[in-house]
């Protein structure tokens, strides 16, 4: 059984008013999934970027039961993560490509503790040696 970490954009998919099918068939037939701290910074940090209102308090109060249902399943970083990170990045650079802190972050994250990353920006991830899905592709 594979294990998954999503992205960012895949809990941001779910977020908007009409999410992509394919996504929610996806996350309906995948037994386990994990969250980075790093998403969760993204998250807090989008939000916290758009004007008061209506949007922003429905977001904010998604993100909330996000974090409730995730709970224990919320990837902390530790110095096992940050280091292997640290060694993505200078092999990435090493060959030309250039990784940005929070891709090597998830990608570290998803490499130490085995799971595949479920995101629509694969391209961010391929050099990386990562497994990777993109759920907006999933075909059931």
């Amino acid at each position: 059984m594979k294990s998954y970490l999503l992205d960012t954009n895949v809990i941001s998919e779910l977020m908007t008013n009409s999410p992509n099918q394919n996504v929610i068939q996806f996350l309906a037939q995948i037994e386990e999934s994990y969250l980075s701290v790093i998403t969760l910074h993204e998250l807090h940090y989008g939000l916290n970027l758009l004007p008061e209102g209506q949007r922003k308090k429905t977001l904010a109060v998604q993100l909330e039961m996000l974090l409730m249902e995730y709970g224990d399943y919320i990837i902390p970083l530790t110095p096992v993560e940050t280091t292997q990170a640290a060694i993505l990045r200078a092999t990435a650079k090493q060959q030309g490509y250039i990784v940005h802190l929070a891709d090597a972050l998830i990608a570290s994250t998803a490499k130490v503790h085995n799971l595949v990353i479920a995101t629509r920006n694969t391209k961010d991830f391929a050099q990386l040696g990562i497994e990777l899905i993109n759920p907006w592709d999933f075909d059931s």
